[in-house]
């Protein structure tokens, strides 16, 4: 761990950013109250245990995109286990607080003096959004999550090692699923199932998994996260997701983003041949950067295989179904149905198995 923190120490020297040399979250010198910067405060608390470079480029990228530059403090990055985020009273600069514990594990990643000062935050009606993959894993106190975030239990690393998953978000920050993938050199995904109390509720799941690593508080005022949006595919969704997660929070000064409406003139899918015995080749065009399943049902609307599930960038793909159940087995001869979905919008083609 001593060896992981020189180096990541001197990477972060190496890149600190002249920008965030004059606002908050300075990288060599104390944050300084005089420079408090919209509503926001970003705590970029990774102890080494996220991104090599910073700033945080995907947090950076979101929140100037949603609040604009300069329009939001940042604090850290930390980086050793044992140094504190910021104070009360910087804390209480800002109407919202996001801390990200990233992937640190080995010690609490959230020291004693940081611990108090985030419930004293609370109590003094700060809205808080704390994401932390390992922090109970790493020691954060139960009753202080109990307290604060509304957490009634968990089930620790549903999943182990996992190098990517799919997220959704729920109820007020409902929307499309997007992929996320491990980026951080130390750890890959590891989060908690959390349960929350009779206070809060689901905010996010994880559909790869149909487990729930986030939870919002009733009153809106807190959130629990203990898996991320880092490299996110689309990014356009895990921006949406942000932005709705801000409006939750109530936080004003957000830029509107543009909504994205996929063209269905220019959904196409199509099976060449389409009456065959061996095999089809199924070319289909995205309009799109978004999630495209392409599913294959018999006449009666039963499921029979899955030819693609991931995410695409714009322009055309191609596929091969060669007439075969999950399992490998051959399907009979008769109609079949080949659904492309594309976000919220789908399209049928119909294909005929001579045998």
């Amino acid at each position: 761990m001593t060896v992981h923190w020189v180096i990541l120490f001197s990477i972060a020297m190496a890149h600190s950013n002249s920008h965030f040399d004059n606002v908050a979250g300075n990288y060599k010198t104390p944050y300084a109250l005089s420079l408090r910067q919209g509503n926001v405060l970003f705590v970029e608390d990774n102890a080494g245990w996220g991104p090599l470079i910073h700033p945080d480029s995907l947090w950076l990228s979101v929140l100037t995109n949603l609040l604009g530059s300069g329009n939001f403090g940042w604090f850290g990055p930390t980086t050793g286990p044992y140094d504190d985020g910021p104070d009360l009273s910087t804390m209480q600069n800002y109407e919202l607080v996001i801390w990200n514990n990233y992937d640190h594990y080995e010690n609490p990643t959230l020291t004693d003096n940081d611990q108090l000062n985030i419930s004293n935050y609370i109590n003094g009606s700060g809205k808080f959004w704390l994401i932390g993959q390992d922090a109970i894993y790493s020691g954060v106190s139960f009753n202080f999550l109990q307290t604060n975030f509304h957490l009634a239990s968990y089930v620790e690393d549903y999943i182990s090692g996992a190098l990517s998953t799919r997220l959704q978000g729920l109820t007020e920050v409902a929307g499309s699923i997007f992929f996320i993938m491990e980026d951080y050199a130390w750890n890959n995904f590891n989060p908690d199932a959390l349960m929350p109390d009779a206070d809060a509720h689901h905010i996010i799941k994880d559909t790869d998994w149909n487990q729930y690593p986030g939870i919002l508080s009733n009153d809106s005022l807190t959130s629990f996260w203990a898996i991320d949006g880092r490299n996110p595919n689309p990014y356009s969704t895990w921006e949406q997701l942000v932005q709705d997660m801000l409006l939750v929070f109530n936080i004003t000064g957000i830029k509107e983003l543009p909504t994205k409406k996929v063209p269905l003139l220019k959904l196409q899918i199509m099976g060449s041949p389409s009456v065959f015995s061996n095999s089809t080749t199924i070319s289909y065009t995205v309009p799109v950067s978004e999630w495209i399943a392409i599913k294959i049902y018999n006449k009666h609307g039963r499921y029979v295989k899955t030819l693609v599930d991931k995410c695409h960038n714009y322009g055309s793909y191609k596929v091969i179904w060669d007439g075969t159940y999950l399992d490998g087995s051959k399907v009979a001869s008769g109609v079949y149905f080949c659904k492309m979905t594309c976000g919220a919008h789908s399209c049928i083609i119909n294909l005929v198995v001579l045998r």
